[in-house]
């Protein structure tokens, strides 16, 4: 994971990107454009899909100020970006608060909020907590971003296109995963951080008081919930941020922790949906 500053003075508002969360970029050989890629990407999502396009459009009110970051401000700051150097998770302070919330680039070719992707999906109703787990080992093979996307690090897909999207990453299969458990009633949260060092994304379930740390890129077909492994007794992760639907948490400093509740937490943001 390396990290990149850039401070911007954007309407008279200190706003920086301290930190940008990267996988290492390897770039393939073939000839066609990131921006084809993505085109492609949204075309396969639109003519597979039945529902109409989820708005992710919103903004984030930030704990400690009244003045919200709009998805504009995200946006324009990120334009002035090649498609290439845009194609990271961006981590962003606003008003002199530090880590309020994160960012990344869409199958649309657009920066939204990471809550955005979780747009209310369930791909059906079940009341087997592991049978998302479960289809998400049968259905969605895990792919590099860099490999679907002609080079681009990170592009995420929403909750209901990481379902019909056949090829996915990290952030796609825990977007996915902790969306439907959300919608199964289930406080669900997408992870992020590192695993033994590198970049990652996965899900955290809180069901009857208890954390369960959920590898949604596991391709293991377990049929039970209580073969579900337990947060605090997982190792080789380091989490730094998580978030649902409404709410984004940074760590209140740099100590590892295996558990996502308490007092080292602090609510950092709130999505408004728009």
């Amino acid at each position: 994971m390396r990290r990149w500053v850039a401070p911007l003075l954007v309407f008279s508002a200190l706003l920086m990107l301290p930190e940008i969360l990267r996988k290492t970029i390897h770039r393939p050989t073939e000839s066609f454009s990131a921006e084809e890629s993505l085109s492609s990407a949204h075309r396969i999502y639109d003519s597979t899909a039945t529902a109409a396009q989820d708005r992710q459009y919103g903004i984030v009110r930030v704990v400690g100020t009244s003045n919200p970051l709009p998805e504009e401000t995200v946006q324009q700051v990120v334009a002035k970006r090649t498609l290439e150097e845009s194609a990271y998770v961006s981590i962003w302070n606003w008003q002199g608060f530090e880590a309020v919330t994160a960012s990344a680039r869409g199958l649309d070719n657009k920066h939204h909020f990471a809550n955005s992707y979780l747009v209310g999906f369930k791909p059906f109703q079940t009341r087997q907590l592991w049978v998302p787990l479960y289809t998400l080992a049968m259905q969605k093979e895990y792919q590099y971003d860099h490999l679907q996307y002609a080079g681009l690090s990170d592009i995420w897909q929403t909750s209901r296109q990481a379902y019909y999207q056949k090829r996915g990453d990290c952030e796609d299969h825990a977007i996915l995963l902790a969306d439907w458990l959300i919608e199964l009633g289930v406080d669900a949260r997408v992870a992020l951080g590192t695993h033994r060092g590198q970049g990652h994304a996965w899900v955290v379930a809180i069901v009857d008081g208890q954390e369960y740390l959920l590898e949604a890129t596991s391709k293991r077909r377990e049929a039970s919930w209580q073969a579900m492994p337990l947060a605090a007794l997982t190792e080789g992760y380091e989490v730094e941020f998580q978030f649902n639907r409404n709410f984004f948490w940074a760590k209140r400093n740099s100590t590892p922790t295996r558990k996502y509740r308490g007092r080292h937490w602090i609510k950092k943001s709130q999505f408004i949906r728009s």
